[in-house]
């Protein structure tokens, strides 16, 4: 899941765990075990793309990391408090400045979506935006440069066990999404990807921020404030089995559509589009083609009407050794559903489609695909692979797609 929904469901697991001994100061710490398994992205400063990319919810993702880094981590929040670094100004300084870039960061995200759907800002979202960061900056400022902090005392044990629960969330709610998360390494690489949330949902996120940013108001003590926690952990909690239903009605419909299109195939997958749960998608695998279609549960008649056909083309990789590292990583990210396109002259570079990610639409046009690579050849004759960047007039297709996907959420009216 994105980066804010893992933040919220932390701060959640934090204040479920120690809010009655931290009160805020949970939330803040949840926040953080929340946010440390996404670390991992940093290991492209470190190392090739490929690597990074695999690293990417890898070890750091596991099981066993988070039963190992809650020690340490625990550790270091009691010396932090012990040592009275959280009473410094000049760490305070440098709180607040991550605080507000933060801030601008989500706003700045808020705030770009009427800009895709419409091509403008909307006043409506950025006026109370604004106010909002008016507020924050001095709440900020009141509460946290000018007042003296409160002492921090809490038993080893309660750190251990919130970094734990906040940490062992994370991967859990990625395993939900259609990217894999390697929740068994070092012992196996196997992807785990239940593919039944989107990677980015308000639906599931806004709730759950709404039932905490409450909670925070009110004393650690109050029986309210842990009845509003709860609520958010239950309202997380109801929205994935909520989503598991939608998956196995998707899978039913979709089955019944390549059934009626008398469509023969190895294997399917189905999942949510990007930021809702209402439209979904289908992917089956033949011998030489894949077949891909849109389904809405807003629809007057939920089905996958339209079905289109991918072929793989895999034939244009035979001269890619079976065993090489780039073409393994291809097909053990992608789980195998790829498709490949030629690009430029030559054929020493490929497109190589991540299909678990869809399409721009139902139908192929343009290349409009969500996830494409490029497979090539580096300047010592070796195979490598990237994730493919969008050309200049990439922006104003996406645009169209965001109005097509918003349309289609609403759904698709009953013929007359």
């Amino acid at each position: 899941m994105d980066s804010l929904t893992q933040i919220v469901l932390g701060a959640a697991c934090g204040e479920a765990v120690a809010g009655r001994k931290l009160g805020n100061r949970a939330m803040l710490w949840g926040a953080i075990g929340g946010t440390i398994p996404d670390l991992d992205v940093m290991a492209e400063m470190f190392t090739d793309r490929m690597t990074a990319m695999a690293f990417h919810r890898g070890f750091m993702h596991s099981m066993l990391f988070a039963a190992l880094a809650p020690w340490l981590l625990a550790f270091l929040a009691r010396w932090f408090y012990s040592q009275g670094v959280y009473r410094l100004r000049g760490y305070k300084l440098i709180a607040m400045f991550i605080w507000i870039i933060f801030f601008l960061g989500a706003a700045a995200g808020i705030n770009f979506i009427p800009v895709v759907l419409n091509g403008q800002i909307s006043w409506y979202i950025f006026l109370p935006t604004l106010l909002l960061g008016a507020w924050f900056t001095w709440k900020l400022w009141q509460d946290y440069w000018r007042r003296d902090l409160s002492l921090v005392q809490a038993p080893y044990r309660t750190w251990v066990a919130l970094f734990f629960v906040s940490i062992v969330t994370h991967p859990i709610l990625d395993c939900f999404t259609n990217f894999g998360t390697q929740i068994w390494q070092p012992f196996s690489d196997l992807r785990v990807q239940w593919t039944t949330v989107s990677v980015v949902d308000p639906i599931y996120t806004v709730p759950f921020g709404i039932f905490l940013v409450l909670a925070a108001r009110f004393e650690r003590t109050q029986r309210i404030r842990q009845y509003l926690t709860w609520a958010g952990i239950l309202w997380s909690c109801g929205y994935l089995a909520f989503t598991y239903w939608h998956k196995q009605r998707a899978n039913d419909l979709f089955e019944q559509a390549l059934a009626a299109k008398e469509i023969r195939y190895n294997r399917y997958m189905t999942g949510p589009s990007i930021l809702n749960n209402v439209v979904w998608y289908g992917l089956a695998e033949g011998d030489t083609a894949y077949y891909y279609g849109l389904s809405g549960f807003n629809d007057c008649r939920p089905g996958f009407d339209k079905i289109s056909t991918l072929p793989k083309n895999h034939r244009l990789l035979g001269h890619v050794p079976y065993d090489d590292k780039a073409y393994h990583f291809l097909r053990w990210f992608s789980d195998g559903y790829y498709d490949v396109l030629p690009f430029g002259q030559t054929g020493d570079t490929l497109q190589v489609n991540d299909l678990r990610f869809g399409l721009q639409g139902d139908t192929l046009v343009d290349k409009n695909y969500v996830f494409p690579f490029l497979l090539f050849k580096d300047k010592q004759g070796k195979w490598d692979t990237y994730q493919h960047n969008r050309s200049p007039q990439d922006p104003e297709k996406f645009k169209k797609f965001a109005r097509e996907l918003w349309a289609r959420i609403k759904g698709k009216p009953c013929p007359h």
